[in-house]
Protein backbone atom coordinates (compact mmCIF):
# COMPACT_ATOMS: atom_id res chain seq x y z
CA UNK A 1 0.00 0.00 0.00
CA UNK A 2 1.28 3.08 -1.12
CA UNK A 3 1.98 6.00 1.76
CA UNK A 4 -0.05 8.80 1.72
CA UNK A 5 2.34 12.44 2.16
CA UNK A 6 1.62 15.64 3.63
CA UNK A 7 1.68 18.99 2.02
CA UNK A 8 5.04 19.47 2.72
CA UNK A 9 6.75 16.20 1.77
CA UNK A 10 8.71 17.87 -0.69
CA UNK A 11 10.39 20.14 2.48
CA UNK A 12 11.52 17.05 4.52
CA UNK A 13 13.25 15.71 1.51
CA UNK A 14 14.83 18.91 0.53
CA UNK A 15 15.90 19.13 4.48
CA UNK A 16 17.15 15.51 4.01
CA UNK A 17 14.92 14.39 6.68
CA UNK A 18 14.85 10.74 7.08
CA UNK A 19 11.38 9.67 6.54
CA UNK A 20 9.69 6.43 7.69
CA UNK A 21 5.86 5.24 7.78
CA UNK A 22 3.57 6.30 10.37
CA UNK A 23 -0.06 6.04 10.67
CA UNK A 24 -0.10 5.61 6.42
CA UNK A 25 1.98 8.46 6.10
CA UNK A 26 5.79 8.93 4.52
CA UNK A 27 6.65 11.08 7.90
CA UNK A 28 10.08 12.80 9.21
CA UNK A 29 11.81 11.02 11.81
CA UNK A 30 14.48 13.51 12.35
CA UNK A 31 16.66 15.85 10.50
CA UNK A 32 20.59 14.71 11.44
CA UNK A 33 21.87 16.28 8.43
CA UNK A 34 20.05 19.20 8.71
CA UNK A 35 19.39 19.95 12.76
CA UNK A 36 22.49 17.47 13.80
CA UNK A 37 20.57 14.67 15.26
CA UNK A 38 17.32 13.73 17.87
CA UNK A 39 19.10 14.79 21.17
CA UNK A 40 19.82 18.36 19.32
CA UNK A 41 16.00 18.35 18.07
CA UNK A 42 14.54 17.79 21.46
CA UNK A 43 16.69 19.80 23.07
CA UNK A 44 15.81 22.70 21.09
CA UNK A 45 12.30 22.79 21.69
CA UNK A 46 13.17 22.30 25.15
CA UNK A 47 15.40 25.67 24.90
CA UNK A 48 14.14 27.38 22.33
CA UNK A 49 11.68 26.47 19.68
CA UNK A 50 11.35 23.90 16.72
CA UNK A 51 8.33 23.17 14.82
CA UNK A 52 6.65 20.08 13.40
CA UNK A 53 4.74 19.01 10.49
CA UNK A 54 1.58 17.25 12.30
CA UNK A 55 -0.03 17.38 8.96
CA UNK A 56 -1.26 13.68 9.22
CA UNK A 57 -3.79 14.16 12.32
CA UNK A 58 -7.40 14.34 11.46
CA UNK A 59 -9.71 16.75 11.67
CA UNK A 60 -13.43 17.25 11.26
CA UNK A 61 -16.34 19.77 11.69
CA UNK A 62 -19.20 19.18 13.74
CA UNK A 63 -22.41 21.48 13.01
CA UNK A 64 -25.85 22.85 13.38
CA UNK A 65 -29.01 22.69 16.03
CA UNK A 66 -27.77 19.01 17.61
CA UNK A 67 -23.48 19.45 17.68
CA UNK A 68 -23.81 20.27 21.73
CA UNK A 69 -26.28 17.23 22.27
CA UNK A 70 -23.83 14.62 20.40
CA UNK A 71 -20.68 15.82 21.70
CA UNK A 72 -21.98 15.45 24.72
CA UNK A 73 -23.18 11.76 23.90
CA UNK A 74 -19.59 10.75 22.44
CA UNK A 75 -16.89 12.44 24.28
CA UNK A 76 -15.88 11.85 27.96
CA UNK A 77 -16.43 15.35 28.79
CA UNK A 78 -19.61 17.98 28.47
CA UNK A 79 -18.98 20.85 26.34
CA UNK A 80 -22.01 22.33 27.39
CA UNK A 81 -20.19 24.54 29.40
CA UNK A 82 -17.22 25.21 26.57
CA UNK A 83 -16.62 29.08 26.20
CA UNK A 84 -16.30 29.59 22.70
CA UNK A 85 -12.83 30.02 21.41
CA UNK A 86 -11.91 27.09 24.38
CA UNK A 87 -10.48 23.93 23.43
CA UNK A 88 -10.93 20.79 25.27
CA UNK A 89 -8.92 17.61 26.19
CA UNK A 90 -11.31 14.71 25.64
CA UNK A 91 -11.91 11.16 24.40
CA UNK A 92 -14.07 8.65 22.76
CA UNK A 93 -15.03 5.29 23.94
CA UNK A 94 -17.15 2.08 22.71
CA UNK A 95 -20.63 1.58 24.54
CA UNK A 96 -18.02 -1.32 26.60
CA UNK A 97 -15.61 1.77 27.79
CA UNK A 98 -12.41 1.14 25.55
CA UNK A 99 -10.85 3.89 24.42
CA UNK A 100 -11.56 4.61 20.36
CA UNK A 101 -9.20 7.60 20.47
CA UNK A 102 -7.93 11.01 22.46
CA UNK A 103 -9.28 14.32 20.88
CA UNK A 104 -9.37 17.92 21.06
CA UNK A 105 -12.50 19.49 20.72
CA UNK A 106 -12.69 23.22 19.53
CA UNK A 107 -15.94 25.39 20.38
CA UNK A 108 -16.30 27.86 17.67
CA UNK A 109 -20.09 28.71 19.06
CA UNK A 110 -23.03 26.40 20.17
CA UNK A 111 -23.82 24.89 16.81
CA UNK A 112 -19.80 24.52 15.32
CA UNK A 113 -17.41 22.60 16.91
CA UNK A 114 -13.56 21.54 15.27
CA UNK A 115 -12.46 18.13 16.45
CA UNK A 116 -8.44 16.88 15.78
CA UNK A 117 -7.90 12.79 15.67
CA UNK A 118 -5.28 10.83 16.03
CA UNK A 119 -3.96 10.17 12.03
CA UNK A 120 -3.87 6.20 13.02
CA UNK A 121 -7.36 6.34 14.50
CA UNK A 122 -9.02 8.85 11.68
CA UNK A 123 -11.07 6.33 10.01
CA UNK A 124 -12.06 4.29 12.63
CA UNK A 125 -12.96 7.65 14.35
CA UNK A 126 -14.88 9.07 11.50
CA UNK A 127 -17.07 5.73 10.96
CA UNK A 128 -17.70 5.88 14.82
CA UNK A 129 -19.12 8.97 15.16
CA UNK A 130 -21.32 8.45 11.49
CA UNK A 131 -22.44 5.50 13.45
CA UNK A 132 -23.24 7.41 16.86
CA UNK A 133 -24.86 10.30 14.53
CA UNK A 134 -27.87 8.33 13.20
CA UNK A 135 -29.63 10.00 16.57
CA UNK A 136 -28.90 13.33 15.69
CA UNK A 137 -31.15 14.51 12.69
CA UNK A 138 -30.16 18.25 13.16
CA UNK A 139 -26.06 17.26 12.63
CA UNK A 140 -23.07 18.08 10.11
CA UNK A 141 -20.53 15.90 10.21
CA UNK A 142 -17.61 17.11 7.66
CA UNK A 143 -13.93 15.25 7.33
CA UNK A 144 -11.80 17.73 6.22
CA UNK A 145 -8.71 16.21 6.82
CA UNK A 146 -7.18 15.57 3.51
CA UNK A 147 -7.77 19.23 3.34
CA UNK A 148 -6.23 20.43 6.53
CA UNK A 149 -2.31 21.23 7.22
CA UNK A 150 -1.13 21.27 10.66
CA UNK A 151 1.92 23.02 11.76
CA UNK A 152 3.28 23.08 15.49
CA UNK A 153 5.80 25.45 17.09
CA UNK A 154 7.02 24.57 20.62
CA UNK A 155 9.30 25.79 22.96
CA UNK A 156 10.15 29.15 24.98
CA UNK A 157 10.59 30.99 22.68
CA UNK A 158 7.56 29.90 20.33
CA UNK A 159 5.69 32.65 21.40
CA UNK A 160 7.85 35.35 20.13
CA UNK A 161 8.34 33.85 16.50
CA UNK A 162 4.53 33.06 16.01
CA UNK A 163 3.83 36.87 17.02
CA UNK A 164 5.96 37.52 14.39
CA UNK A 165 3.49 36.38 11.42
CA UNK A 166 0.04 36.32 13.72
CA UNK A 167 0.56 39.15 15.90
CA UNK A 168 -2.90 38.50 18.10
CA UNK A 169 -1.35 34.93 18.84
CA UNK A 170 0.58 36.20 22.03
CA UNK A 171 -2.83 37.18 23.69
CA UNK A 172 -3.91 33.63 23.48
CA UNK A 173 -4.45 31.83 26.98
CA UNK A 174 -3.76 28.04 27.24
CA UNK A 175 -5.77 25.61 25.54
CA UNK A 176 -7.89 28.68 23.77
CA UNK A 177 -7.82 29.78 20.09
CA UNK A 178 -8.55 32.17 17.52
CA UNK A 179 -8.57 32.35 13.40
CA UNK A 180 -6.77 34.79 12.32
CA UNK A 181 -8.44 34.01 8.63
CA UNK A 182 -10.72 32.28 6.53
CA UNK A 183 -10.20 28.29 7.08
CA UNK A 184 -7.16 28.96 9.72
CA UNK A 185 -7.25 28.16 13.46
CA UNK A 186 -4.59 29.18 15.89
CA UNK A 187 -4.16 27.63 18.66
CA UNK A 188 -2.49 27.25 21.99
CA UNK A 189 -1.87 23.97 22.48
CA UNK A 190 0.97 21.53 21.98
CA UNK A 191 1.99 17.85 22.92
CA UNK A 192 5.56 18.73 23.95
CA UNK A 193 4.72 20.12 27.55
CA UNK A 194 6.45 23.35 26.58
CA UNK A 195 4.76 26.54 25.35
CA UNK A 196 3.28 26.80 21.69
CA UNK A 197 0.94 27.19 19.17
CA UNK A 198 -1.03 24.28 16.70
CA UNK A 199 -1.72 25.83 13.33
CA UNK A 200 -4.38 24.73 11.12
CA UNK A 201 -4.55 25.64 8.30
CA UNK A 202 -5.29 25.07 4.10
CA UNK A 203 -2.85 22.11 2.34
CA UNK A 204 -2.05 24.74 0.01
CA UNK A 205 -0.31 27.48 2.68
CA UNK A 206 1.33 25.13 4.28
CA UNK A 207 4.90 25.55 2.21
CA UNK A 208 4.56 29.22 2.74
CA UNK A 209 3.79 29.29 6.09
CA UNK A 210 7.16 26.51 6.92
CA UNK A 211 8.86 28.75 4.48
CA UNK A 212 7.89 31.75 6.60
CA UNK A 213 9.36 29.75 9.79
CA UNK A 214 12.07 28.71 8.63
CA UNK A 215 13.32 32.19 7.40
CA UNK A 216 12.65 33.04 10.95
CA UNK A 217 15.54 30.37 12.33
CA UNK A 218 13.13 27.69 13.65
CA UNK A 219 14.75 24.24 13.13
CA UNK A 220 12.26 21.62 11.58
CA UNK A 221 11.91 18.62 14.93
CA UNK A 222 11.07 15.32 13.62
CA UNK A 223 9.10 12.65 15.04
CA UNK A 224 11.54 11.30 17.19
CA UNK A 225 12.05 13.76 18.67
CA UNK A 226 8.29 14.72 19.42
CA UNK A 227 8.32 11.05 21.16
CA UNK A 228 10.92 11.92 23.55
CA UNK A 229 9.60 15.40 24.30
CA UNK A 230 5.69 13.89 24.77
CA UNK A 231 7.52 11.04 27.57
CA UNK A 232 9.46 13.49 29.59
CA UNK A 233 6.33 15.40 30.96
CA UNK A 234 4.30 11.72 31.21
CA UNK A 235 1.77 12.71 28.05
CA UNK A 236 0.10 9.16 27.03
CA UNK A 237 0.01 8.06 23.14
CA UNK A 238 -2.71 5.85 21.49
CA UNK A 239 -1.78 2.72 21.15
CA UNK A 240 0.26 2.56 24.11
CA UNK A 241 -0.77 3.84 27.16
CA UNK A 242 -4.34 4.05 25.33
CA UNK A 243 -6.12 1.26 23.65
CA UNK A 244 -9.52 -0.35 22.98
CA UNK A 245 -8.82 -2.64 25.52
CA UNK A 246 -8.41 -0.46 28.31
CA UNK A 247 -10.66 2.13 30.43
CA UNK A 248 -9.98 5.44 30.70
CA UNK A 249 -9.65 5.38 34.59
CA UNK A 250 -6.81 2.92 33.95
CA UNK A 251 -4.29 5.45 31.90
CA UNK A 252 -2.76 8.98 32.70
CA UNK A 253 -5.87 10.14 30.77
CA UNK A 254 -8.36 9.35 33.52
CA UNK A 255 -8.47 13.29 34.54
CA UNK A 256 -10.38 13.83 30.99
CA UNK A 257 -13.44 12.12 31.96
CA UNK A 258 -16.60 14.13 34.01
CA UNK A 259 -17.32 12.44 36.81
CA UNK A 260 -21.20 13.13 36.60
CA UNK A 261 -22.49 13.10 32.92
CA UNK A 262 -23.75 10.68 30.97
CA UNK A 263 -22.11 9.71 27.91
CA UNK A 264 -21.72 6.53 25.87
CA UNK A 265 -19.35 3.97 27.54
CA UNK A 266 -19.72 5.93 31.13
CA UNK A 267 -21.01 3.27 33.02
CA UNK A 268 -18.28 1.01 32.53
CA UNK A 269 -15.79 4.61 32.83
CA UNK A 270 -16.67 4.39 36.43
CA UNK A 271 -15.82 0.84 37.40
CA UNK A 272 -12.79 0.40 39.49
CA UNK A 273 -10.04 0.30 37.76
CA UNK A 274 -8.53 -3.38 36.60
CA UNK A 275 -4.58 -2.25 35.78
CA UNK A 276 -3.32 0.84 36.87
CA UNK A 277 -0.71 3.73 34.93
CA UNK A 278 2.91 3.72 36.30
CA UNK A 279 6.12 6.10 35.92
CA UNK A 280 9.18 4.54 36.31
CA UNK A 281 13.21 5.74 35.96
CA UNK A 282 16.38 4.57 36.31
CA UNK A 283 19.86 5.23 37.51
CA UNK A 284 21.41 4.22 33.71
CA UNK A 285 21.16 5.58 30.71
CA UNK A 286 20.76 2.82 29.17
CA UNK A 287 17.15 3.08 27.38
CA UNK A 288 14.07 1.30 29.09
CA UNK A 289 12.51 -0.38 26.09
CA UNK A 290 8.62 -0.68 25.40
CA UNK A 291 7.30 -4.38 26.13
CA UNK A 292 10.01 -5.00 28.92
CA UNK A 293 8.28 -6.39 31.76
CA UNK A 294 7.80 -5.13 35.12
CA UNK A 295 8.12 -7.28 38.75
CA UNK A 296 7.89 -6.97 42.37
CA UNK A 297 10.11 -9.57 43.14
CA UNK A 298 9.47 -12.53 41.40
CA UNK A 299 5.76 -11.63 40.81
CA UNK A 300 5.49 -10.22 37.08
CA UNK A 301 2.83 -7.08 37.57
CA UNK A 302 3.39 -5.73 34.21
CA UNK A 303 4.98 -3.77 31.49
CA UNK A 304 6.22 -1.20 29.57
CA UNK A 305 4.16 0.74 27.17
CA UNK A 306 6.76 3.44 26.18
CA UNK A 307 10.20 3.90 26.67
CA UNK A 308 13.30 5.73 26.46
CA UNK A 309 16.27 7.79 28.32
CA UNK A 310 15.42 11.60 29.21
CA UNK A 311 17.30 13.88 26.80
CA UNK A 312 17.31 16.11 29.84
CA UNK A 313 18.27 14.06 32.56
CA UNK A 314 20.16 11.15 30.81
CA UNK A 315 18.25 8.28 32.57
CA UNK A 316 15.99 5.97 31.42
CA UNK A 317 12.68 6.41 31.86
CA UNK A 318 9.03 4.88 31.14
CA UNK A 319 5.36 4.81 30.81
CA UNK A 320 3.46 1.35 32.44
CA UNK A 321 0.67 -0.57 32.83
CA UNK A 322 0.20 -2.66 36.02
CA UNK A 323 -2.37 -5.11 37.50
CA UNK A 324 -3.81 -2.63 39.98
CA UNK A 325 -3.70 -4.99 43.22
CA UNK A 326 -0.06 -5.06 42.89
CA UNK A 327 0.05 -1.39 43.84
CA UNK A 328 -1.98 -1.29 47.16
CA UNK A 329 1.54 -0.89 48.94
CA UNK A 330 2.39 1.38 47.31
CA UNK A 331 5.35 -0.48 46.19
CA UNK A 332 8.66 2.64 45.31
CA UNK A 333 10.95 -0.47 43.49
CA UNK A 334 10.42 -2.84 40.80
CA UNK A 335 12.54 -4.85 38.15
CA UNK A 336 12.85 -4.85 34.80
CA UNK A 337 13.33 -7.77 32.79
CA UNK A 338 14.93 -7.72 29.34
CA UNK A 339 16.52 -10.65 27.38
CA UNK A 340 16.33 -12.88 30.75
CA UNK A 341 18.55 -9.93 32.76
CA UNK A 342 17.13 -8.02 35.21
CA UNK A 343 18.10 -4.30 36.63
CA UNK A 344 16.23 -1.70 39.27
CA UNK A 345 13.75 0.62 38.52
CA UNK A 346 11.81 3.28 40.70
CA UNK A 347 8.38 4.20 41.04
CA UNK A 348 8.69 8.06 39.75
CA UNK A 349 6.09 11.08 40.06
CA UNK A 350 4.88 13.10 36.55
CA UNK A 351 6.52 14.50 34.98
CA UNK A 352 10.22 13.12 34.35
CA UNK A 353 10.75 16.92 33.22
CA UNK A 354 9.54 19.71 34.75
CA UNK A 355 8.49 22.52 31.54
CA UNK A 356 6.34 26.08 31.60
CA UNK A 357 3.01 23.79 31.13
CA UNK A 358 3.89 20.48 33.26
CA UNK A 359 4.89 21.44 36.74
CA UNK A 360 3.89 18.19 38.39
CA UNK A 361 0.96 15.92 38.38
CA UNK A 362 0.82 12.50 40.40
CA UNK A 363 2.02 8.64 38.83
Amino acid sequence: MELKKTPLHAEHLRMKARMAAFAGYDMPILYDEFSGGMLKEHLLVRQAAGMFDVSHMGEFWIRDIDAVSFLNHVSTRPVSKMAAGKAQYSMLLRPDGGIIDDIIIYKIDDQTFWMVVNASNLEKDWKHLQNEATRFPKLSLENVSEQTALIAVQGPQAADVVQTLIPKAIDLKYYHFFSPQKDWIVARTGYTGEDGFEIFLPSSSAVELWTELENRKVMPIGLGARDTLRLEVGFPLYGHELTEELWPQETFASFAVDSTSSFLGSETARKAPRYSPLAISTNSSKPIREREKLYIGDQEVGYVTSGSVSPIKRTGMALCLVKSEALLSKPKTFMLESAGKRREALAQDLPFVTTARVKGKKA
